[in-house]
C-alpha cells in the first residue's frame, strides 16, 4: 500500500507518483467502497485517490464548458523557479521543492498579466481535475456577492431574513455579513478538537457529506447545522469554519430560487473560457459541499483567481468580479485584531504556514489579506489560490501535504520584484 508518512531525512520514490501511474481495479473499487473523512483530514494513501477521484465518492453537478476555450498563452520567467524559500525540508528553490520526494507536490501554475509565467506538473497531468479542498470557498462568497449587486442581499441583514429554514434556530440572527467572514460566533469550528469529538456539529456534518452514519443513520446537512450553538459574540473574531460557508450556500439558493451549482454556473462558469468542467461535489441529500470538495484542472482554478485581476477579459465573456466586490476584499473593514483574536489563534495559524506577518486580516472566505491588497484562499492538504490585482498575478496549486509548507514560496514569488 502506498504509504504518505512523511520522513523528512528518507529519500524515496516520490509517493505522488502513483496519481501519475494510476490505481488497478482492486485499489480504486476498495477507496470506493471504503473511504472515510478521516483518510482525507489525515492525508491517508487514500486522500491521494480521492483529489483526482472525489466524483466516484460524492454526487456531482458538472458544470460544462459553455464557451470556447480562451486559451492561455505562455509568456516563460525561468527565475520564478529559482526563487527560493525555507521549508522543514531546507532552503529550496522553487524547482527543486516540487521535485523534492517529500514535496508531495502534484501541480503549481504562476500566471502573469493572464500569461503562464511557469507551470510544473510533478504529481499529476495538466489536465487531470483534482480537488480544491477549502479553495472551493471562495466561490461561496462570489456568489452571494452577484446577489449583492443584483440588490437581492443586504449584507447587513440576518440570514433569517432570507433563509426560512433558520427560523429558530441560532444561524437566524446572524448577519450575513459576519458568515461572510467567519465570525458567526457559533460552536461549529473548523479545529483539532472538534475533528476529534464525533458529536460535534462539524465532525458530524461532513460526515453527513459522505453518506457516513451518527448513532447509526446518516444525517441531512441542514439538520446538523441547525444544532449549532452560539458560544461567543458575532462579528467579534474570526474563527474558520467550514458550516458558516455552507450557511451561504443555503442563502445563495433561498434568495435566487436555484440550486448553487446551477446558480454559480449561470452567472459565472458558462461566462468562462475554461478548458474543462467544473465539478461541484454533492452531500447524499444534493447540497454542494461549497466549502471544500469541488475539482477542476489547475489552469481552470487559476483562471478564477484571473477573475479578480485586470486580465479577467482573457478569461471571460463579461465582467464577473465588479470593482465593488474587489474593493470589499482588498478593504475590508477587518482588522489585525479581527484576525488574531479569534478561536485557537486562526489567523496566527495562517500567517506562520505563509512565513509572512504582513497579513492584515481575513474576509469574504479568504484566508488571508495582506497589507498591499494581495489575497490568499488554502486548502486541505495544500492546495491553494493566491492573487494579487495590483500586479496582475495569480498563483495556484495542487497538493497532497498536510503541513502546507508549499505556501512558504507565495509570498517570495510575489513579492520578488519581477513583477513590478
Amino acid at each position: 500500500m502506498l504509504v504518505l508518512s512523511i520522513n523528512m531525512n528518507a529519500q524515496q520514490p516520490d509517493p505522488v507518483q502513483k496519481a501519475l501511474d494510476g490505481w488497478s481495479a482492486d485499489e480504486t473499487l476498495d477507496f470506493i467502497r471504503n473511504f472515510k473523512v478521516t483518510d482525507l483530514t489525515t492525508a491517508k494513501p487514500a486522500a491521494l485517490w480521492y483529489h483526482a477521484h472525489a466524483s466516484q465518492t460524492n454526487k456531482t453537478a458538472i458544470m460544462l464548458r459553455r464557451q470556447p476555450i480562451m486559451e492561455l498563452t505562455e509568456s516563460k520567467l525561468p527565475e520564478i523557479g529559482k526563487i527560493e524559500a525555507e521549508t522543514n525540508l531546507g532552503t529550496l528553490s522553487l524547482n527543486d521543492y516540487l521535485v523534492h520526494p517529500q514535496s508531495f507536490a502534484q501541480g503549481f501554475v504562476v500566471l502573469h498579466k493572464g500569461e503562464v509565467a511557469y507551470e510544473s506538473y510533478p504529481g499529476m497531468d495538466d489536465l487531470d481535475t483534482h480537488f480544491w479542498a477549502s479553495v472551493t470557498k471562495v466561490l461561496s462568497s462570489l456568489a452571494v456577492d452577484l446577489l449583492i449587486e443584483d440588490g437581492l442581499i443586504d449584507q447587513n441583514e440576518t440570514l433569517g431574513k432570507y433563509v426560512p429554514d433558520f427560523k429558530g434556530s441560532a444561524w437566524e440572527n446572524i448577519k450575513i455579513i459576519d458568515a461572510l467572514d467567519m465570525s458567526t460566533g457559533l460552536d461549529a469550528l473548523d479545529n483539532a478538537s472538534q475533528f476529534a469529538n464525533p458529536k460535534s456539529v462539524t465532525s458530524r456534518m461532513f460526515r453527513a457529506e459522505l453518506g457516513e452514519e451518527t448513532k447509526g443513520k446518516v444525517e441531512y446537512m441542514l439538520d446538523v447545522m441547525l444544532d449549532a450553538k452560539p458560544v461567543a459574540e458575532s462579528g467579534k473574531h474570526y474563527a474558520y469554519s467550514s458550516v458558516a460557508t455552507q450557511s451561504l450556500v443555503f442563502l445563495v439558493e433561498a434568495v435566487s430560487g436555484k440550486s448553487w451549482s446551477d446558480f454559480f454556473d449561470e452567472r459565472v462558469w458558462s461566462k468562462m473560457g475554461v478548458e474543462g468542467p467544473l465539478q461541484m461535489h454533492l452531500s447524499p441529500d444534493g447540497i454542494a459541499i461549497v466549502h471544500g470538495p469541488a475539482s477542476s484542472n489547475l489552469r481552470d482554478l487559476a483562471r478564477i483567481g484571473m477573475l479578480y485581476t485586470p486580465s479577467w477579459s482573457k478569461i471571460s465573456t463579461e465582467r464577473i468580479v465588479s470593482p465593488d466586490m474587489l474593493d470589499r476584499i482588498m478593504n475590508s473593514p477587518r482588522d489585525k485584531d479581527f484576525y488574531l483574536g479569534g478561536e485557537a489563534g486562526s489567523g496566527e495559524r495562517f500567517m506562520d504556514r505563509l512565513g509572512d506577518k504582513t497579513v492584515r486580516t481575513a474576509a469574504r472566505q479568504w484566508d488571508a489579506i495582506f497589507e498591499d491588497g494581495d489575497f490568499f484562499k488554502s486548502g486541505l492538504n495544500s492546495q491553494g489560490l493566491y492573487v494579487s490585482p495590483d500586479k496582475d498575478l495569480v498563483i495556484a496549486f495542487f497538493s497532497t501535504e498536510p503541513t502546507h509548507r508549499i505556501q512558504k514560496y507565495l509570498r517570495q514569488i510575489a513579492t520578488s520584484g519581477l513583477f513590478d
